[in-house]
């Protein structure tokens, strides 16, 4: 009987082998570490608008003559990538949660511009100055498609499962170019955060056809684009890094929309 049990269980292991793969296999087991990876980028950008939000009215402080602190009627951040010691300082205020590891791969970074100028920068504290906080990474090979070299298809079901329709969270894509007569070679002029939902968005007509409606895109300020840590990674005029990114705007006062 005892030999009976070993050989049926024997046969058992040899026809499983047989067994197709579960439908779900790649939602149950690889997207779960992009969905990681993109977690990693979200908590880090939370962070950092909790820091942006902690240095703006009526929250900012600033110190006076004899080393108190007082409130302050403007922002108190400046422009910049922000470092681990302002996001984890090692006294005061922590915005990065516990037991978060942050390994470098995600950096957050602060630009303010010119309103009325956006190819320039602006002091952050300008009633003048627009303000954005971009966080970006460049994206690791094992999410790009190997023939289009764009996020494939777990990536963006990992992006659809956390963002949604967020268009302000995509990767980098160049809407314009412009001709270098010197050298001949084309640059990106205008650059665009494309999201999941693509350049465009679809929508339908009264025979229900599709066509396409109004565009789906967020322009990255052109500063933002050729200016700083993002520039020099995830430019492609620079480097050939495709990054996530996500990017939106802080008003001046938290309370207001001025």
């Amino acid at each position: 009987m005892y030999i009976w049990v070993i050989l049926a269980t024997f046969m058992v292991a040899l026809y499983s082998f047989n067994l197709a793969y579960r439908a779900d296999i790649r939602s149950v087991e690889v997207e779960p570490i992009a969905r990681a990876l993109i977690s990693k980028m979200i908590i880090k950008q939370q962070a950092a608008g909790r820091y942006m939000r902690g240095n703006t009215p009526p929250f900012a402080s600033t110190t006076d003559s004899q080393g108190n602190k007082i409130s302050s009627d403007t922002v108190t951040y400046s422009a910049g990538i922000l470092t681990s010691q302002q996001l984890r300082p090692s006294e005061g205020v922590t915005f990065l949660p516990y037991g978060y590891k942050d390994d470098g791969t995600v950096t957050t970074e602060i630009y303010c511009i010119d309103r009325n100028n956006p190819r320039n920068a602006k002091s952050c504290s300008d009633d003048q100055a627009v303000r954005y906080l971009v966080a970006y990474m460049p994206i690791p090979q094992r999410w790009l498609n190997v023939k289009t070299g764009l996020p494939n298809n777990d990536l963006n079901a990992a992006m659809k499962e956390l963002i949604g329709y967020d268009s302000s969270f995509g990767y980098p894509t160049c809407k314009k170019y412009i001709e270098d007569t010197s050298t001949g070679t084309k640059k990106c002029e205008q650059l665009v955060i494309r999201s999941r939902e693509g350049l465009y968005k679809t929508g339908y007509d009264d025979d229900d056809n599709s066509e396409v409606t109004d565009e789906f895109m967020v322009e990255i300020p052109y500063y933002i684009a050729k200016n700083g840590g993002f520039s020099q990674k995830c430019n492609k005029d620079n480097t050939a890094n495709l990054c996530l990114m996500y990017m939106y705007e802080y008003k001046a006062k938290y309370y207001t929309y001025k």
